[in-house]
């Protein structure tokens, strides 16, 4: 019964990642898929689709924005490539 549990559970786990980071047109195919074999899950995935997985990063403002990006001028940084030497 254990072993059952803690499988459900990785299973759950597993599906909930993989939909938080699945592009948004796979995303988007599924809740269409959704809405005319399992209509309940519908809303659920339709929530998941507006989000990115951008909106992790610590945004908060994600869910007022139109273009699923934040705007905030904090959130830019700049990166800097340094190449090791080869010996």
């Amino acid at each position: 019964m254990q072993n059952l549990i803690a499988i459900l559970l990785l299973a759950l786990a597993s599906g909930y990642l993989l939909l938080k980071w699945m592009p948004a047109a796979s995303k988007e195919k599924i809740r269409a898929f959704s809405v005319h074999h399992v209509p309940a899950l519908a809303p659920v995935l339709a929530k998941m689709v507006k989000q990115t997985a951008a909106c992790g990063s610590g945004c908060s403002n994600c869910s007022s924005s139109t273009n699923d990006t934040c705007n905030s001028a904090s959130e830019l940084k700049t990166v800097k490539l340094v190449r090791k030497a080869s010996n």
